[in-house]
């Protein structure tokens, strides 16, 4: 891969009107993947991921709940906090939309689109839909409902300000064009170009609600009656993790943004809207957006109503933290929607987990201590996985393809245990033919160690700790069965 000096990755904020579910620790992951293998490529890398907590739909579950807002988003921001730091996430920060740098952020930005001429107030009624914190044209209906959210929206009339979003038509189509990976997959891209092409003045959005309808969000510059719209206030949160607008030495530094890692849902805000927005305020444009999928549950959507909606802590309760990581990572695909079942998993952690990684580790340093009281060389082999492949493959946003790689591997080397035998080399006295074979294993372990630690860092350390020292390992199983868990 290229030489970089830096890797600036985001995940999208998540929106704090619930607890996290398995859906957004997926996409932490993801983006963890991505930053600790630019890290091991000694790139440095920052890393954000936080929480969005303004907006109507906000204010009307803290008000649901008896909750005064502001306790409200801390106790529900917490938890994504903590579900950071249960999957071992190693973000560098954790921005939330209501600190006091992201309000001066949101407001400089505000200041340079208006500045700009870009911003301008009329009378507007329309469809408005709380789920989305969006309005919505009649098309974007189904039955008179939010495709998403299953809801008739409301109907608002009000003076606001707009953003001119239909004078960046041009501009945003010549953007596509001289980047054809700026969204991707392309699957995704075709829909925003699709989008972009009906694009007129009819579009230019909403982008401030009367404090007489909505108190609880970032004040508009200047205009006290008005605060600004959430998607307008939480899309400037990818520059404030960098600095922006104070620090301007780490802006110029880290920004624009290599990568914005962000679900489907949102795909339209960040690939028009936001660039749209840099555009006015004449800033760099992130690099791409990268858009994944959903994760179904037994070939359903994720719903309360179906009573399917995974916590991350019922994964890590029965498999363990790495164990967790695995199973999403290598099941669910980053392009597409995947489905996760609880009992193809549980046979997944046994396979692949258990019975060839852990068996195999087990195996390789067992017999390193009983033949040779875990002292001897380590040997060199022929490359088990491709390594170019393994790197394009995680560029790419390929995961469970270049985990594929690596358990091939190991199901190669277990394979070679059976068939070299080791045992019967033992008691042949063959011992020098025996020490060549578990040194290379031990070696071929070791390289498949450092391949697997953006995935599994927890595992590729422990692993590490048992074959890469002076002195082999054996070690508790790195996987222990099921029922132990249950």
């Amino acid at each position: 891969m290229s030489k970089v000096q830096k890797f600036y990755i985001t995940t999208a904020i998540a929106y704090v009107n619930a607890p996290p579910h398995i859906g957004f620790a997926l996409e932490l992951i993801f983006a963890d993947v991505l930053a600790r293998f630019y890290r091991q490529q000694d790139v440095e890398v920052r890393f954000l991921t936080g929480t969005d907590e303004h907006g109507q739909k906000i204010l009307q579950k803290a008000t649901d709940m008896g909750k005064e807002v502001h306790t409200f988003t801390d106790e529900i921001s917490h938890t994504f906090h903590v579900l950071a730091k249960r999957f071992t996430i190693s973000n560098t920060d954790f921005i939330r939309t209501t600190e006091e740098r992201h309000r001066e952020a949101a407001q400089d930005m505000w200041r340079r689109v208006r500045d700009a001429g870009y911003i301008y107030k009329k009378k507007y009624s329309g469809l408005y839909c709380v789920g989305c914190e969006a309005y919505k044209t009649e098309h974007e209906l189904v039955d008179g409902k939010c495709i998403d959210h299953k809801t008739i929206p409301q109907f608002l009339e009000e003076e606001n300000y707009f953003f001119k979003l239909s004078a960046f038509k041009t501009q945003l189509l010549d953007l596509y064009i001289a980047h054809p990976d700026f969204v991707v997959p392309s699957s995704k891209f075709n829909e925003v170009k699709s989008l972009l092409k009906d694009i007129d003045e009819s579009f230019d959005v909403s982008i401030s609600r009367s404090v007489e309808h909505l108190s609880w969000g970032i004040p508009v510059p200047d205009d006290a009656s008005h605060v600004m719209y959430v998607w307008f206030d939480a899309l400037v949160n990818y520059m404030t993790g960098v600095g922006f607008p104070h620090d301007a030495d780490t802006f110029a530094k880290f920004w624009p943004a290599d990568v914005h890692l962000i679900g489907k849902e949102i795909n339209r805000f960040h690939s028009i809207l936001w660039p749209a927005m840099l555009m006015a305020a004449d800033l760099p444009l992130p690099k791409q957006i990268a858009v994944h999928g959903w994760i179904h549950v037994d070939g359903q959507k994720m719903s309360k109503s179906l009573g399917n909606v995974i916590q991350p802590d019922e994964l890590i309760e029965v498999f363990g933290i790495d164990a967790s990581r695995y199973l999403l990572l290598s099941q669910i695909p980053f392009t597409n929607d995947g489905d996760w079942n609880w009992e193809r998993s549980k046979q997944k952690y046994s396979a692949d987990l258990a019975n060839n990684l852990g068996n195999l580790v087990h195996r390789v340093t067992s017999m390193s201590v009983k033949y040779f009281s875990g002292s001897l060389s380590r040997g060199e082999g022929d490359e088990v996985v491709d390594i170019k492949k393994f790197h394009e493959h995680i560029v790419q946003y390929k995961f469970d393809q270049a985990l594929q790689l690596i358990f091939a591997a190991f199901t190669i080397l277990n394979q070679q245990v059976d068939e070299k035998k080791p045992w019967t080399l033992a008691k042949e006295g063959r011992m020098k033919e025996l020490e060549v074979c578990l040194g290379e294993w031990l070696s071929h372990i070791s390289v498949l160690a450092e391949l697997l630690k953006p995935f599994m860092p927890e595992t590729a350390e422990r692993i590490l700790e048992r074959v890469g020292g002076e002195k082999i390992i054996v070690g508790e199983p790195l996987f222990p069965r099921l029922e132990e868990h249950v």
